[in-house]
């Protein structure tokens, strides 16, 4: 392959990453999924830089800088960008821009190694890997600036350019306090690799030299930044003078004396935080996004193990799974070190007879296989297993309106999501700080707040500060679909109508033609893949005989086997607030969010109408065949109403559960095919035979997991009677699941087939491997006295059945989502 070509293909290569993950990062930003942290703290720091203030920021309401946190002179070259582009995208794109042109001198060095095709792999390789992919895509951080310089330290030694790999360590070493470290192991790695040159002579001793000093450089600059700037300038800020960054390793100790104490003294307590599951997990991955080749060049990993050991022993999960920036600096080394790797193994593979070309077809095969698979699994792109990109609403786009109305020096304060978008200027603040600010910080003369969105504040919280503005020396200047833009002394202090167009859409011809006071339309759900996050969206038709303040919108959100997890009163939503009912008129088409959440696995919404005071009674709730017309399950009371029904599916997508599936007779087959099914026979007093059919998944439970199972009644259950369901351990209960057959909501359990929808949760006490059985029966709610059971023979068989006997599985890894917040756990397939 030519030398033309092969650079041609690497540019290929670079300029699709660069497309792809610039317009990603461009869309998170345009859909508001970047916020204040970090992008707008970021982007205002070097802003400033930018007009000669050095990393200057405000935190809260007082002005501050960033080197209470980190050292980050990188950012004085990289703020220079703004006098040519001043956009916060700028930064976006030079970042994805870096990661990416760290494909050059991998290639440039990997060429000189294993050939021109093999290195295509090797770039193809970087490019692929979804750490990097995701520190592109975390908004806006320093560290993934060091990769690329890292890769090229590495070129500069094996080219024996001593003053271009001086440049190269320490630009490094300049990009935050902690990369010092990895240009520490880059000098040494400059002096290692010198001593296998030809002696006495004068390039070895010039790259020994230059790598020396680039070593203790930069271990001194590490000294200086982490011990005594951060600790100078973060004392006032965080009551301490140690970086709070090193409480991240309470395990091990929260300083560095103690951590590196512990490291020493107590390698089993070490041993126990590196070997769990997702510690050992993150390692595999960063060796298989290199097919597993950096196992043949460790000594290249040797010298980034400061790093490796910081993230992989680190109690904040975000630092080993590999999703976040945090990872970005270590994959320079994985990637050298499977350079050499790959160089060894050729090497040897040569020495046997298959031909070169034989060789090098299976080696590029083996490379991108593994680099495909990590890419499929993880990966953050079109194709990729992480591949989460966002929407861009007619919402979204409405914000340049408010944005092209403030001035651009004027101080602000401004809701968590659109902070970013107006960061580049001296004073601006995350709404409601910056009002009466500390001086010499100047207080916000706009305010601009999107009612809809992040903001970090509850929404009544929000409505009521506002309204105190208001009251006071702040008007409206304008204001649409949720977004308001306030300035101090405007006189005008109405909210306009247009305001409320997130909520309400005014004489709607559906809601016209509506006769009944209040009907739920529609229910839909958006969704956060990546989080697991769901908003749970009802529209609502306000008929004609609707009067103002009689009654109001009510759901629930269910589990299953009917737990209650949330309801308006719960976390009233911020249409319910600003646009309450006694507001509504007929006409009107009301569209109620609620606040982002993180339900299980599998829930329902169950709606109804209340027009009394509380609306857990059903006398205070419509009948619900009249209010929510479009169901097919109703409570026995008929005051509430299954409106709909989803279930997260293993690629972190939300299937919705249609009403005829969860009235079929085979639902628990159909949701989870491997399983067992098991018939019980009950025996009335009368004689009369009772069938019930239970579906037991094959799968077996775990500790602290929900546990699914389905009991189907072809003929309903009897009279008087209830079922009870007991998790044992040999004789001991350790769960009781008794009551009346619930599907999300409780469903009638007389004349009809109905399906019983059960789970449960085991102790996190009960270990793997122990035994565990489900027993069922039927019972009288007045005399307690349990139904006999028949057995397969037609004979008497007890009053209770064992459906299955599970032994305890061990508990899953935690996925990401789960790690970082355990309320996510409950929904991990």
């Amino acid at each position: 392959m030519s030398t033309r070509l092969t650079w041609l293909l690497l540019t290929l290569m670079i300029a699709a990453f660069v497309i792809t993950f610039t317009g990603l990062a461009f869309d998170l930003h345009a859909a508001q999924r970047t916020h204040k942290a970090d992008l707008g703290q970021m982007d205002q720091a070097i802003w400033n830089t930018s007009r000669g203030r050095f990393v200057e920021e405000i935190k809260e309401d007082f002005l501050s800088t960033r080197l209470t946190d980190h050292v980050e002179p990188i950012y004085i070259p990289l703020s220079l960008i703004y006098w040519i582009w001043d956009d916060v995208r700028a930064m976006l794109l030079v970042q994805v821009l870096a990661v990416a042109l760290g494909a050059v001198p991998l290639f440039a060095l990997a060429r000189t190694k294993v050939g021109a095709i093999l290195a295509l792999g090797l770039a193809a390789a970087w490019l692929l890997n979804p750490s990097l992919q995701s520190a592109v895509l975390t908004e806006l951080h320093a560290i993934p600036f060091a990769a690329p310089l890292i890769l090229a330290a590495f070129w500069a030694v094996e080219a024996r350019r001593p003053w271009s790999f001086l440049a190269a360590a320490l630009l490094t070493a300049a990009v935050k306090e902690e990369a010092a470290l990895l240009a520490v192991g880059l000098g040494v790695w400059a002096m290692w690799r010198a001593l296998g040159w030809e002696k006495n002579t004068a390039e070895r001793k010039r790259m020994m030299v230059v790598g020396g000093l680039t070593a203790l450089a930069s271990m001194t600059w590490f000294g200086i930044a982490t011990f005594v700037i951060v600790p100078a300038f973060g004392a006032a800020v965080h009551q301490t003078t140690d970086s709070v960054y090193f409480q991240r390793y309470g395990a091990l100790g929260d300083s560095p004396l103690s951590i590196i104490q512990t490291l020493i003294t107590n390698p089993s307590q070490v041993w126990r935080v590196a070997s769990e599951p997702a510690r050992v997990q993150y390692l595999l991955a960063l060796f298989a996004g290199f097919g597993f080749l950096s196992l043949l060049g460790l000594d290249a990993l040797v010298i980034a193990l400061p790093v490796l050991l910081a993230n992989v022993l680190s109690a904040f999960p975000a630092q080993y799974y590999g999703d976040f920036h945090y990872t970005a600096p270590l994959i320079p080394y994985f990637a050298m070190a499977a350079v050499l790797g790959l160089q060894r193994a050729l090497a040897f593979f040569r020495m046997t007879s298959l031909r070169s070309w034989v060789i090098t077809t299976l080696a590029l095969v083996w490379l991108m296989g593994w680099a495909g698979w990590t890419y499929a699994q993880m990966g953050r792109g079109p194709g990729g297993g992480a591949y989460d990109p966002p929407t861009i609403t007619a919402h979204h786009r409405l914000a340049q309106r408010f944005f092209a109305q403030i001035p651009a020096d004027a101080p602000v304060t401004a809701t968590a999501a659109l902070h970013p978008h107006l960061a580049h200027r001296r004073f601006i603040y995350q709404f409601p700080y910056g009002l009466d600010p500390q001086p010499p910080a100047l207080p916000a003369q706009w305010a601009l707040i999107d009612v809809t969105g992040d903001t970090d504040m509850a929404p009544g919280d929000l409505f009521n500060q506002v309204q105190a503005m208001l009251a006071g020396d702040w008007g409206v200047v304008d204001a649409q679909d949720g977004y308001l833009l306030l300035r101090r002394g405007e006189p005008n202090k109405t909210i306009p109508d247009a305001f409320y167009d997130f909520v309400r859409m005014a004489n709607d011809p559906t809601a016209r033609a509506q006769s009944y006071p209040l009907t739920l339309d529609e229910v839909m759900v958006e969704t956060w893949p990546r989080w697991r996050q769901a908003t749970i969206i009802t529209q609502w038709l306000v008929g004609e005989d609707y009067q103002p303040g009689t009654v109001r919108p009510w759901i629930e959100v269910r589990t299953p086997s009917g737990d209650l997890l949330y309801t308006f009163d719960d976390s009233t939503p911020p249409g319910l607030i600003w646009y309450p009912p006694q507001r509504w008129q007929p006409g009107d088409r009301i569209r109620i969010a609620t606040l982002p959440m993180y339900p299980p696995r599998t829930w329902g919404v169950a709606a109804g109408v209340v027009h009394g005071p509380d609306p857990f009674q059903p006398a205070h709730r419509l009948p619900a065949a009249d209010a929510v017309p479009h169901a097919s399950l109703y409570t026995p009371d008929g005051t509430l109403a299954l409106a709909g029904a989803w279930r997260w599916n293993i690629a972190n997508q939300l299937d919705e559960l249609p009403p005829e599936l969860l009235t079929a007779a085979d639902l628990g087959t159909r949701l989870m095919p491997e399983g067992r099914e098991v018939q019980v026979d009950f025996r009335l007093p009368d004689g009369q035979i009772i069938p019930m059919r239970a579906w037991l998944p094959q799968a077996p439970p775990a500790p602290g997991r929900l546990f699914d199972f389905w009991l189907h009644w072809p003929q309903g259950i009897p009279a008087g009677y209830q079922p009870f369901v007991h998790i044992r351990q040999r004789e001991t209960t350790l769960i009781q699941l008794d009551g009346p057959p619930h599907l999300f909501i409780p469903v009638p359990s007389r004349g009809a087939a109905i399906n019983d929808w059960r789970e449960f949760t085991l102790p996190e006490t009960i270990q793997p491997g122990e035994s565990v059985r489900l027993v069922v029966g039927l019972y009288h709610l007045q005399t307690g006295e349990r139904l006999d059971i028949l057995g397969p023979d037609g004979k008497l068989a007890g009053n209770e059945a064992t459906l299955m006997t599970y032994e305890v599985a061990p508990p899953p890894v935690p996925d990401q989502p789960c790690a970082i917040l355990s309320e996510i756990c409950r929904s991990q397939p």
